[in-house]
């Protein structure tokens, strides 16, 4: 049992990593405007809870928009 929570919680980490780094390039190769922060800021919280928005339809529409 602990096994399988332990795999679950390298998968949130590494998709968060990778989630995380595709934020921030967009984020930096961006052009300058005033949504830009809004917009690192909304991927990086979707980082977070991608793992929970895989389970529901509109959540998986929202990651595909968002990245």
């Amino acid at each position: 049992m602990f096994a399988l929570l332990r795999l679950i919680g390298v998968i949130w980490i590494l998709g968060f990593i990778v989630l995380a780094l595709a934020a921030t390039s967009s984020y930096l190769f961006s052009s300058a405007d005033a949504e830009r922060a809004q917009r690192f800021s909304g991927r990086l919280s979707m980082a977070l809870l991608w793992p929970i928005a895989v389970f529901s339809s509109a959540g998986r529409s929202r990651l595909r928009r968002g990245f």
